[in-house]
């Protein structure tokens, strides 16, 4: 009875997480959500088999090299300390939203259920979500290692357990990181706000020490005609990790042992991750459970009819616009879809940098001298661009009123002007974006080592142009928004807007680095930067409002 019951927690959680009775339901009612769904999957498929010829000729030539150096295990011990390194971020960002935003626990405190099924459903939802990542980066090493090496029937039982448990310690990990972290902000009114903050700062300090660290990945380029060999160093600082991250060690000796050996192995592998788990329930009991009331007593749970719930920003305290602000961040940190998406589209091109960062410091690309000159004479270009990328793909431009869903009723009520509204929105919009913004800057300077007056000026040019492309993203959601979703996943995810936007910001973007590449050599990169500033600043002023009219006709409307 008990196990049943907790399958049906577990169940139900994956359903709500997941959406997958809304979906089947809205995919039944509305065939037009099937067309999105079929043209999303039909984008997907040939992005990931682009992807995965790099991503196999990466795994043959780290194992070719490993064989050689007569060190294979590390080839598996690298795939599960990547797998645990990002399963940790993922599983930060999730378990924040779980545990502190989600409000289900409420309920879950009314229903017969013991404290460690409770933390167990939850945890459930977490788990999953990380063994997406596994099942990026450490099934097909797995398999290409046992395919590689001509392993047996012994092998693919016990690396089927292995990855059953790749993300536990992780999780692990993870909660003792949010909850003790949770402790430091427990009286700040910004705490789930605070808690993505440090996450995101633990991640970029991480993401530098391993751009800064040295040499990570070989890259062997001798035919520019066939796919580079890119290879994992065997000194790196990835490998060093691997030699003494637990999970990594256990399960590489239960999978590379002796037939009785590796059977010991796996069993100390299950008792040590058994022990995790059993040692991660009493950790949620005890600092999560059983507290519950002190975690939130600085928001105590006080029962509110709507008109006072929807009210309860604007204070005797509090300008106008100061409300309307804190409206939009309490509406994007209460929805985890949106706070995850939100964060995750800010970081993904500064993530994507720093790989980009390492392979160029450890590949010849056999570039002249001239070459190099004429690409430094861009580079304040260059680097300004990359933030203004990094900062303008956030996912909240084109979703700003998306993202109300029926809470834009609440919009029109309110006796605010429509000038009040946009600027709290756009505020909230470039206070996202200042992470990807100071990210790009940071590891453009590094890579393109600027001095101080072109970091000046591409710091200007990023601010400028991403306040100018975020003003056009938001005409185009003001212009057509998504406001009927019964999932606010699809605000974001699943808005056409996205995808206009991003063609868009990368359209304009493209025409700028030509306008670029021709001006540069006929006059002087300051004069060009001011001139480029100037544009942008005319352009936004006239932008924002056509912006004002658009939003003006939106509110106006009948919803």
């Amino acid at each position: 009875m008990k196990v049943k019951r907790l399958i049906s927690l577990i169940l139900i959680k994956f359903d709500q997480h997941y959406g997958i009775s809304k979906t089947k339901y809205s995919i039944k009612r509305n065939k037009s959500d099937l067309i999105t769904f079929i043209v999303i999957l039909c984008a997907l498929v040939p992005t990931v088999v682009a992807y995965s010829f790099l991503y196999f000729n990466m795994l043959k030539t780290t194992l070719e090299t490993y064989t050689i150096l007569n060190i294979q295990p590390l080839f598996l011990a690298n795939f599960f300390v990547l797998a645990g390194f990002f399963g940790f971020f993922l599983g930060a960002f999730l378990l924040i939203g779980e545990l502190f935003i989600n409000k289900d626990m409420k309920l879950l405190l009314t229903l017969p259920l013991k404290p460690y099924e409770v933390i167990l459903g939850k945890l459930s939802v977490i788990l999953s979500d990380q063994m997406f990542i596994s099942l990026i980066l450490l099934l097909p090493s797995l398999i290409y290692f046992g395919v590689y090496t001509k392993q047996g029937f012994l092998y693919y039982l016990i690396f089927v357990i292995v990855f059953l448990f790749s993300q536990v310690f992780p999780m692990t990990l993870v909660l003792l990181y949010t909850l003790l972290t949770s402790k430091l902000f427990k009286k700040s009114n910004r705490r789930e706000l605070l808690l993505y903050l440090s996450t995101i700062f633990l991640m970029v300090i991480f993401g530098l020490y391993l751009f800064l660290s040295g040499s990570n990945f070989s890259i062997n380029m001798q035919n520019s005609n066939e796919i580079p060999n890119i290879s994992i160093n065997s000194d790196s600082t990835i490998t060093k990790l691997a030699r003494i991250y637990p999970p990594a060690f256990l399960a590489v000796k239960s999978l590379t042992s002796g037939i009785f050996l590796n059977l010991v192995w796996l069993l100390l592998f299950l008792g040590f991750h058994l022990s995790l788990l059993i040692l991660t329930l009493y950790i949620g009991e005890k600092l999560y459970y059983s507290n519950y009331s002190s975690l939130i007593e600085s928001k105590p749970l006080i029962r509110k009819s709507k008109t006072q719930e929807n009210y309860y920003f604007f204070t005797k305290e509090s300008t106008l616009e100061k409300s309307l602000l804190k409206r939009e961040w309490q509406y994007f940190l209460k929805t985890p879809s949106f706070s995850v998406n939100g964060f995750s589209n800010v970081l993904a091109f500064p993530i994507i940098l720093i790989v980009f960062g390492i392979i160029i410091n450890n590949v010849e690309l056999g570039l002249s001298n001239e070459i190099i000159s004429t690409i430094l004479q861009y580079k304040l270009f260059i680097v300004g661009f990359i933030a203004t990328l990094a900062s303008s793909i956030n996912g909240l431009s084109y979703s700003c009123f998306s993202r109300e869903g029926n809470l834009i009723k609440e919009l029109k009520i309110i006796p605010v002007k429509v000038d009040q509204i946009l600027r709290a929105k756009i505020k909230h919009i470039m206070q996202i974006s200042s992470l990807g913004l100071i990210s790009g800057l940071i590891i453009g300077t590094f890579l393109f080592k600027l001095n101080l007056y072109e970091f000046c000026g591409a710091v200007i040019l990023a601010i400028i142009f991403n306040l100018f492309l975020n003003i056009i993203q938001m005409i185009i959601d003001a212009s057509k928004p998504y406001l009927n979703w019964d999932n606010p996943q699809k605000a974001m995810k699943q808005n056409i807007n996205g995808l206009l936007a991003v063609l868009l910001v990368f359209g304009v973007v493209a025409i700028m680095g030509f306008l670029i590449y021709k001006l540069v050599p006929l006059f002087d990169q300051y004069i060009i930067l001011i001139i480029l500033n100037l544009i942008f600043l005319i352009f936004s002023f006239f932008l924002w409002r056509y912006l004002k009219r658009k939003t003006v006709q939106l509110l106006s409307r009948e919803l």
